[in-house]
């Protein structure tokens, strides 16, 4: 291998690396970050939210365990940087692994290009703003599972690496799963009609079955739950225009999030997002140009289909037969954040982009290819310059006051008992978190079953919960009744206040209520000696454990088939052959 084959192979991860250590930046510090849907525990426990038995519909299911499980290994702090940075190389370096598949001749300027455009885009910016490190996970995972996915079509792969790819999506829970599963189920489904094509078809069935598979811990609950989304919640989950063209342009762009509070700045200037439109545009255009006579042309069609759902679902000429789609589909309520969707989309940008960027280069003068593939990274960056230093601090480690630990540490040592939590919302603006908006950690943090206001408010509308149990605290509060009456009504054995959380609690009624066994500027905690289960709890916990067991066993089959091969590959070859 030459130096110069070693700089393209070796440059393009150290790249990845170091734009990586330039989005997180204060995120890598002592502490663990909490922003809005990434609550992380600072004291890995294995809670009944965690296990998935609190909720009907367990979204955090099982990637709470993922972190739990790294947190035993390395340390809350630790292990949340080390996941975070990891789905931000492997993103970067899984669209370059692509790149390659489908253009082995990629020069070192299209491979940068390449891997700096996976990251710094609005769909990897607006998920970061809200914490929702899964769908990222997804995204991570989706170009190395197509490019296996391609290798199947081609015969030159088995479908063994696309089933690792799909065991750790599972870690994701469903929304990983959704990003992968919209990516590489269109391509295998059309490779398989093709005359002869029996591998296809092998390992279309073995996708789908290891995907329900690895899903079945929060699949099963979910369907037994039968939680449906109302119209109300799809509409409050879909795309919404986050820059000067519209919805369908921002969308094409990359962006279009539904959350308005994570929409970048930039984008709201009239140049930037004209920019990013055209530099979409293009590079989808080149990746379609250079696939055309290709049978792996078939890429393609799940970022198309991912763009086209994205539109239909925000739209409102089509928005209600969405909602029609989702009310009768089983776990409907799994896509009506359909703007996740787009992710097969934006790893074909950037795949795309790096074909852009290498069909350029070859037409300069050498001398000046190199200066120009550092103008067009240039741009990429300047087009999403809120990435940089953990979105301008706003993913920011901090320490969990001690207090607040040892109190939960104390209310998980206390008899079982259902915890009621107040204040009544699942949302907090933890002053030691610097007042950012971020999901409460009590769940993640008290070893008991916790009953919360699950409803989600949103701006302008409240979606609604997915418990009836908390749905009933919730109508009791709005008809003027007091929080802590509504729970002791609701037959809780403990109420825990978190305090100075932006949020005003009653801590008389609270200390009145009960006799106290926590009490602390952050955490007020009190035991009312008496209290029932959670209505359905016994039913529940089973379902979960079966679903617990399939996925599993899921991950150990296809995990142990994989080091049985490679086991077997390593063995000289006079031990595989019979003895007489």
């Amino acid at each position: 291998m030459t130096s110069r084959e070693a700089l393209r192979g070796r440059l393009p991860g150290a790249v990845a690396a170091l734009q990586a250590l330039l989005v997180l930046g204060p995120a890598l510090g002592p502490g663990v970050v909490l922003a809005y849907d990434m609550p992380w525990s600072p004291d890995p426990r294995w809670t009944p939210f965690v296990l998935g038995l609190d909720t009907p519909a367990p979204r955090a299911v099982p990637s709470d365990a993922l972190a739990v499980a790294a947190g035993w290994v390395a340390g809350a702090g630790m292990a949340q940087a080390a996941i975070l940075g990891s789905i931000l190389v492997a993103l970067g370096l899984g669209c370059v692994a692509l790149l390659v598949e489908l253009a082995p001749s990629t020069g070192l300027a299209g491979r940068l290009a390449c891997v700096v455009m996976a990251v710094w885009n609005p769909y990897v910016s607006e998920r970061l703003f809200v914490g929702q490190w899964v769908v990222l996970l997804g995204l991570a995972v989706l170009p190395w599972a197509l490019r296996s996915a391609v290798r199947v079509v081609r015969g030159t792969g088995g479908a063994r690496s696309l089933l690792l790819a799909c065991v750790l999506a599972g870690m994701g829970g469903v929304n990983a799963v959704l990003v992968v599963a919209i990516g590489v189920l269109p391509v295998l489904l059309l490779a398989s009609v093709r005359k002869g094509e029996s591998r296809s078809r092998v390992a279309l069935a073995a996708v789908i079955a290891t995907l329900v598979g690895i899903s079945s811990a929060w699949a099963l609950p979910g369907l037994a739950s039968d939680v449906s989304p109302d119209r109300v919640a799809v509409e409050a989950f879909a795309a919404r225009s986050d820059s000067a063209l519209g919805v369908i342009g921002s969308v094409i762009s990359g962006g279009g999030f539904w959350n308005t509070a994570s929409h970048p700045e930039p984008r709201a200037q009239p140049m930037v997002a004209l920019a990013a439109l055209l530099l979409a545009v293009a590079s989808v255009g080149a990746l379609a140009r250079h696939l055309r006579a290709s049978r792996a042309v078939v890429v393609l069609v799940p970022a198309v289909l991912g763009l086209v759902v994205v539109l239909c679902s925000a739209v409102d000429a089509t928005r209600p037969a969405w909602e029609q789609l989702l009310a009768v589909l089983p776990g409907g309520g799994a896509f009506r954040d359909s703007h996740k969707l787009l992710g097969p989309w934006v790893v074909a940008v950037a795949v795309g982009c790096g074909l852009l960027v290498a069909r350029s280069a070859r037409t300069l003068p050498t001398a000046l290819r190199t200066p120009a593939a550092v103008c067009v990274v240039g741009v990429v960056v300047l087009l999403s310059p809120q990435l940089f230093w953990g979105l301008g601090g706003r993913l920011d480690a901090v320490e969990v006051p001690e207090g607040y630990r040892a109190g939960a540490q104390r209310l998980s040592d206390l008899p079982k008992g259902e915890v009621g939590l107040l204040p009544w919302s699942q949302y907090r603006r933890y002053s030691w978190n610097e007042s950012r908006v971020s999901l409460t950690l009590g769940p993640r943090m008290f070893d008991q079953r916790v009953l919360f206001d699950d409803s989600l408010p949103l701006r302008g509308v409240v979606v609604a919960g997915e418990r009836d149990h908390a749905r009933e605290v919730s109508e009791a509060i709005a008809e003027g009744g007091d929080p802590v009456t509504a729970l002791h009504d609701a037959g809780v054995r403990y109420i825990a206040a978190e305090l100075d959380t932006g949020l005003p609690v009653d801590t008389r009624a609270v200390r009145a209520s009960g006799t106290v066994v926590v009490d602390d500027p952050t955490l007020l905690v009190v035991d009312l000696g008496r209290g029932r289960g959670a209505p359905g709890e016994s039913r529940g916990a089973g379902v979960v454990l079966l679903g617990w067991m399939v996925t599993t066993i899921t991950a150990l089959l296809v995990l142990g088939v994989g080091v049985a091969r490679r086991s077997r590959r390593r063995l000289p070859a006079g031990l595989l052959r019979s003895r007489p």
